[in-house]
């Protein structure tokens, strides 16, 4: 059953006036060169301490620096421990081309560790050993969750909003930060034990689903366990809990952006049978009005409808439309379960990128003939240059399908969710050593 606690979090304090200078996104959408750029900005920076530079030392070298650095930040009190147990308001306020301006609302807590498939956690991401090995020699090295995960409460209504909301009435954010993508994150340290009580009651036994952070989720299971072997059991150690950053379903700030797919290194008659419409399960439209006649026309399909964009490298624009699923052979499908082949990035994946181009698995994972791209501006791009040879651009999936999917326990396609925006580091961290305490 899901169980939520309040912790005592470590913060920058006084001494940092802009927490702009010191905060940064999760390490694991930090590429090389903004990493560098943040290591750069302030001597205090986060990445410091959660995603340091590789150096030329022995292997445990940055984690011993990040050790030292946030060992040498708590003495000089640029990290300052909050006195009493907190839940952490938390709202970010964004703009999106159609949407305009949003507000996402939830609150960072500790939450009880459960296994997947044992409780009421669920995931939907396949991890891999690499990004989890480096998340655990951090915390092992420093005792700290250095990074909330983020996840999504199973309450429609979004109740604890307004409780947080009744509880820091007009009062100024503890912490407020205009990020480099433009958006607004602001903090309240909610201490009200009525509060504090009436959230744990409300969240109790509600069904948690993943968005962001499986890799720091398992790696927190991992430390709990290695320090099961070396510490007192007690409920109540932090290191039983997962630094969380949890969202209502019914939060009017939830949004699920799709990623776009380009591929490259295709044999000239892979790419043309999409193009002869032979032997293929679906019909291809070929559009007059460009990138924005496509784009409109897969924004405004019905859920009942299947329909992907693509563009190939001359700029024409096309359309792939399954008509009805429910008439295809089910040979099309060997390695799709149930639960996910109504998904439209699940029929792009197994039946065009892997039957029809005939695209493995791993060469998708891999990266070795697929990209990846948030923004369809840098996907044009790429294609204009020759870097890839077609772009199919997709609808993000719905937030009912990621609930279904993820309660199915289903492995969804690589890079099928983009929450956004990107949860910071640096606003809140929850010290995990044996005499840390939740509540």
């Amino acid at each position: 059953m899901a169980k939520v606690r309040p912790i005592r979090g470590l913060r920058y304090g006084e001494q940092i006036e802009d927490k702009g200078l010191v905060v940064a996104p999760p390490y694991d959408v930090i590429s090389k060169e903004d990493q560098i750029k943040l290591h750069a900005r302030h001597p205090n920076n986060i990445v410091w301490i959660d995603y340091g530079l590789d150096g030329v030392g022995e292997r445990d070298e940055k984690y011993r620096r990040a050790n030292e650095m946030l060992e040498a930040s708590v003495a000089e009190q640029v990290l300052v421990r909050d006195e009493k147990p907190a839940f952490y308001y938390y709202e970010q306020e964004f703009e999106l081309e159609g949407m305009g301006r949003l507000v996402r609302t939830g609150f960072i807590c500790g939450m009880l560790l459960e296994k997947f498939g044992e409780g009421s956690v669920f995931p939907h991401e396949r991890t891999l050993l690499t990004p989890k090995l480096d998340r655990l020699n951090l915390m092992k090295h420093t005792a700290t969750a250095t990074s909330p995960i983020f996840a999504i409460y199973d309450d429609d209504e979004n109740h604890a909003a307004s409780l947080f909301l009744q509880a820091i009435q007009a009062s100024a954010p503890d912490v407020s930060v205009l990020d480099d993508v433009g958006v607004c994150h602001r903090m309240w340290v909610v201490t009200d034990e009525k509060v504090i009580g009436e959230v744990e009651s409300l969240l109790s036994g509600r069904r948690v689903f993943i968005a962001d952070g499986h890799h720091r989720y398992e790696t927190a299971l991992e430390y709990r366990n290695w320090m099961r072997e070396r510490a007192h059991a007690d409920p109540s150690s932090a290191w039983n809990y997962v630094l969380v950053f949890l969202s209502a379903t019914g939060d009017g700030g939830l949004v699920i952006l799709p990623t776009h797919r380009g591929v490259y290194g295709l044999d000239r008659d892979k790419i043309e049978t999409l193009t002869r419409q032979a032997d293929v399960p679906f019909k291809l439209l070929n559009l007059s009005g460009g990138v924005d006649e496509m784009v409109e026309k897969v924004s405004s399909a019905t859920p009942e409808e299947r329909i992907f964009g693509m563009v190939d490298k001359t700029g024409n624009c096309s359309l792939l439309k399954i008509d009805d699923i429910n008439d295809l052979d089910a040979g099309w499908f060997p390695s799709l379960p149930p639960a996910v082949r109504n998904l439209d990035v699940s029929l792009l994946h197994g039946l065009i990128l892997e039957r029809v181009l005939g695209i493995s698995p791993q060469e998708i994972s891999s990266g070795e003939k697929v990209r990846f791209y948030k923004d369809l501006k840098r996907g044009l791009s790429d294609l204009k240059g020759g870097v890839i040879q077609l772009l199919f651009y997709l609808n993000p999936i719905r937030m009912e399908q990621f609930i279904e999917v993820s309660e199915s326990g289903v492995i969804l396609p690589q890079k099928s969710t983009y929450f956004y925006p990107k949860i910071l580091t640096g606003l809140v961290m929850s010290p995990v050593s044996e005499n840390d305490r939740v509540g």
